[in-house]
């Protein structure tokens, strides 16, 4: 099997806040706004409604301690109210749908301290004090229905950089080579969350690009490698090496970040009816650049291997995002099977008609001739097709157990999770021309029909969320896997009936070590043009025969020769590098 590797990209489109009229209060000035952002304040009007009822409402509340220079002049920025200056205190909180695409202004009062917060558009609110506070700051929702809410948010300590690549002042940073970073962490910082952003302008918006991050072992002065291969694998990455930091002056922005999740509410939180929220501190740290270079492979959005045998009759493509949300099979131990469904043709008709004219005097003869080919698998009991989808998972879960230590738990652990609920019933089907099953139970993971699309839809950005707690209710999982195999009869060139298979799997995941942040193991597929002639009588007696037919151990190898093939590339690109920054 020829294999050929290559990296895509996929393209990014950053929108920003938007800005309307303040309820009852003066306007809101709008900041000048370029094309891109411009796009991006219609998106977010088009987006936003108005709500009374905080059970419809997913809320994200963020306090600054010592926000960025306003200078930079990111989208973000300017939004900061008037007379914002680096080192200033911001809180603000945001109010996306529970269900549905789309935020929310609330009808009512959202105030901070006993004080109304500035609306600035797309379902947020802000709000910057004069003085920053040393206390807990409060966040009171009042409804004009009644509905209330609070949220108490605790400063995060600060951040100091002392030295990049050991300079103090103006260092220079080549994009082809590793960053050196001393920084200072006060006593308490332990166990907070770093985050290393330098400046991207896209499309007209100016951002914060995040490329590393790094949880905090010890206070006191600390120095970490970035290596260089985090430079290649930003928060923003796009086609044509969007997202590309900006070259000559720039600012490298290192954030602390604490992210508490509504099981770690304490007394002092009251998110009422709010069904999903998360609570966010972030302290800034700043300092001029010069950056300079270029990656070696330049920005990189995604991490593709494909491959086709040479006579194209069997190939397989697998992929995963870059580093930013793409885990590296090393971070994980402990994976679910999530879905496990099949689909099987197993008869159809195929016409094809000819004609042919001739004329005798003045008469003109025209024949017609069709010819009807029906290929047609013989009828099996369930019990077939359930051992084929049972050896299929015991050999895959074999397959990561051997290779990369990440055993599975049983089945039964993740369908019986209270989330489990959230999936879509799986079709069930068993007659002469179809065949539809599901493996132990297990639904899908996908929506399907319009109906399904809109009703799995929600704008909740929280930790909190369907996925998230069905890995940590069935037994703190890595991730969660869902395969599909289907089955189409066909001829092969010899005319035998045979099947056609092609196998898809995708692994989603989320990293415990950070605030669950979600992220993607694996999406691909195996897929064969031809398959394997049969004996129909031994067919009907056994269920090894069916697995043959199937083309069992053609995909199997081939998914993994092309696991394999994809892991060896993320080693080489730094896929675990970058997820180990900091760690000793």
């Amino acid at each position: 099997m020829k294999h050929i590797a290559a990296i895509t990209l996929v393209f990014f489109c950053l929108f920003n806040l938007s800005a309307q009229e303040e309820k009852e209060k003066k306007k809101f000035k709008m900041p000048k706004m370029n094309i891109g952002e411009k796009i991006g304040n219609l998106t977010g009007n088009l987006m936003t409604g108005k709500s009374d009822d905080l059970a419809e409402v997913s809320v994200k509340a963020s306090y600054i301690c010592s926000v960025y220079p306003p200078e930079i002049a990111t989208s973000e920025a300017k939004y900061f109210p008037k007379g914002t200056y680096e080192g200033d205190y911001l809180a603000s909180i945001t109010f996306f749908k529970q269900e549905g695409m789309g935020l929310y202004e609330i009808l009512g009062e959202v105030t901070c301290e006993g004080e109304p917060m500035e609306y600035v558009g797309m379902g947020s609110y802000l709000t910057k004090f004069p003085i920053p506070s040393l206390a807990p700051v409060k966040i009171e929702i009042k409804t004009e229905t009644g509905d209330e809410a609070s949220f108490m948010l605790h400063r995060t300590p600060e951040i100091e950089i002392l030295t990049v690549n050991g300079d103090q002042f103006l260092p220079i940073l080549d994009l082809a080579e590793d960053i050196e970073l001393e920084y200072y962490n006060p006593e308490g910082s332990e166990g907070t969350r770093v985050r290393v952003s330098l400046i991207t302008d896209v499309m007209g918006a100016r951002a914060l690009n995040h490329f590393a991050e790094f949880t905090v072992a010890k206070a006191g002065i600390q120095k970490v490698t970035i290596p260089k291969e985090s430079l290649a694998n930003p928060e923003i990455a796009g086609q044509l090496n969007t997202g590309q930091f900006n070259k000559g002056e720039n600012f490298l922005i290192v954030e602390r970040e604490v992210i508490t999740g509504k099981e770690k509410y304490g007394a002092d939180q009251n998110p009422g009816e709010i069904a999903t929220s998360e609570l966010k501190t972030v302290s800034y740290a700043s300092i001029p650049v010069i950056v300079k270079g270029k990656q070696e492979e330049g920005i990189m959005a995604s991490l593709k291997v494909r491959a086709r045998t040479e006579d194209k009759t069997l190939g397989y493509e697998f992929y995963k995002p870059n580093a930013t949300t793409g885990i590296p099979f090393s971070k994980a131990s402990k994976f679910g099977l999530v879905s496990f469904t099949m689909s099987a043709s197993t008869f159809k008709q195929e016409s094809e008609t000819s004609e042919r004219s001739w004329t005798v005097g003045d008469t003109k003869y025209t024949q017609t001739t069709t010819t009807t080919t029906t290929y047609e698998f013989p009828q099996l009991p369930a019990e077939h097709w359930e051992y084929v989808m049972d050896r299929i998972y015991k050999d895959v879960a074999i397959f990561f157990s051997d290779n990369y230590e990440i055993d599975f738990v049983p089945v039964e652990d993740v369908v019986n999770t209270p989330q489990y609920a959230t999936l879509f019933p799986a079709n069930e089907e068993l007659n002469k021309s179809k065949v539809a099953m599901s493996y132990k139970g297990t639904q899908r993971v996908n929506p399907e029909g319009i109906f399904e699309v809109f009703g799995s839809i929600s704008s909740n950005q929280t930790a909190d969320n369907p996925k998230v707690n069905m890995m940590k209710a069935a037994g703190e999982l890595d991730g969660l896997m869902s395969m599909h195999i289907e089955l189409q009869v066909a001829g092969n060139k010899e005319g035998h009936v045979v099947l056609i298979p092609k196998f898809t799997i995708s692994i989603s995941g989320r990293d415990e070590n950070n605030n669950s942040k979600q992220g993607k193991y694996v999406d691909g597929y195996v897929v064969r043009t031809t398959g394997e002639p049969f004996n129909g009588d031994l067919l009907k007696t056994s269920k090894e025969e069916l697995l043959r037919v199937c083309s069992h151990e053609t995909i199997l190898m081939a998914m993994q020769s092309g696991i394999a093939a994809l892991r060896a590339k993320e080693i080489e690109m730094g896929y675990d590098k970058i997820w180990n920054i900091g760690v000793e």
